[in-house]
């Protein structure tokens, strides 16, 4: 095989268009539950003054807050297109809007003064499955469709590498080596818990356990740095992402467990489905159903 057909198998593996198909559901599921849980925090910025506008992304087109009723309707708007997204419907048209819509309404709420960066994977994963022509095949037995499929599951694995890899090269930008040791790690967990002791929130009490440890830190530290910079070994092999996506998994319930911070969307999983042989796990709940049925 030459070195344009390997790479080209890489890039576009044959995959059972079911795994595409049972990885847009889970994501599309996801970020519709996202929005509807958080619905009136995207949809209602009346108590916000003009003033606290500082546009970002592509909501720099903007001069001027939207006026109520659009911020509602925009917001509604997501949640009917996300609904189509996950039933399958009309995708060709259905799913760019869908991911149009909730880059629009995440951005827009971001451009208020918090930029939730937790949710940027997420919104990537839909533009992924939103604009790759393998998230609309109709012809699931067919070698292109398959490979279109593995095209879109190859390019959501990259993205979720990078970001991670992303994440790993800010540390050692803003902390160096030094931030291997553990001490801009323990500085952190002191001062995320006192923050938040002093703001009335919740504060895990693990933090000062770990943060009056160097040794510990220093190990949670280095485990941060492997799970993120070591991102790209994942892209080896199906063995290696599924074990990639295992430690990446528990890396976030970490952070959950010694800082009360949640990354919803890696925590449930859902984050790391293109690494998975997804059509496996619905053929057998499909046989379950059918003998449970009997």
């Amino acid at each position: 095989m030459s070195m344009a057909a390997r790479i080209d198998e890489w890039l576009r593996p044959r995959v059972p268009v079911a795994r595409l198909t049972a990885v847009r559901v889970l994501v599309g599921a996801f970020a519709l539950v996202y929005v509807l849980v958080r619905f009136r925090y995207f949809a209602d910025l009346s108590r916000l003054g003009a003033s606290e506008l500082a546009p970002v992304g592509i909501v720099r087109v903007l001069g001027a807050p939207l006026p109520p009723a659009a911020t509602w309707a925009i917001a509604a708007l997501t949640v009917a297109l996300g609904v189509a997204f996950v039933r399958g419907t009309r995708l060709a048209v259905v799913a760019p809007a869908f991911f149009l819509a909730l880059l629009w309404t995440t951005t827009y709420r971001s451009s208020w003064g918090k930029i939730l960066h937790s949710e940027n994977l997420l919104v990537l994963h839909v533009g992924v499955l939103a604009l790759t022509p393998g998230c609309v095949q109709t012809a699931p037995s067919t070698e292109e469709a398959e490979r279109g499929a593995g095209w879109t599951l190859r390019a959501l694995s990259v993205v979720t590498v990078l970001t991670y890899v992303v994440a790993g090269i800010a540390k050692l930008r803003t902390g160096g080596l030094a931030w291997a040791t553990g001490g801009p790690l323990a500085e952190w967990l002191a001062f995320d818990t006192l923050r938040k002791i002093e703001l009335g929130s919740f504060a895990s009490p693990l933090a000062p356990v770990l943060a009056a440890r160097p040794s510990l830190c220093a190990a949670l530290a280095v485990y941060t740095l492997a799970v993120e910079l070591g991102a790209p070994i994942s892209l080896v092999g199906a063995r290696a992402g599924r074990l990639w996506s295992a430690l990446a998994w528990a890396f976030h319930v970490g952070i959950v467990a010694t800082m009360a911070i949640g990354f919803f969307y890696p925590v449930s999983g859902v984050a790391f489905v293109s690494f998975f042989d997804l059509e496996r796990v619905a053929a057998r709940l499909s046989r379950r159903s059918r003998r449970q049925g009997r």
